[in-house]
């Protein structure tokens, strides 16, 4: 015959919790996450350029992101040079 309960076995699962920091959504608009001594520090150097080019770290998020996704005509090589290039441009510019 056929009992209606049913017979569990139970076992003992030991579980260990970990914390982790995970940052999923920022609460800051600005790629500098509006550090204020950055922001002055960016906000100078562009207005003491002659030509004006498009700094990454007084955009907003949104603006990077756009600006990121916006199609290119050009290899992948030579955005690769370029990309070399400014950042060799940056590291003797903070230097």
């Amino acid at each position: 015959m056929y009992s209606i309960t049913k017979a569990y076995r139970t076992t003992a699962i030991a579980s260990t919790f970990q914390a982790t920091t995970r940052r999923t959504m920022t609460a800051f608009s600005h790629m500098s996450d509006n550090d204020p001594s950055v922001l002055e520090k960016e906000k100078n150097k562009s207005l003491g350029k002659k030509d004006k080019e498009w700094n990454e770290k007084l955009a907003s998020h949104s603006e990077a992101a756009v600006k990121a996704d916006k199609d290119h005509d050009k290899p992948v090589e030579h955005l690769q040079n370029e990309t070399i290039e400014h950042l060799n441009e940056k590291d003797k510019e903070d230097k």
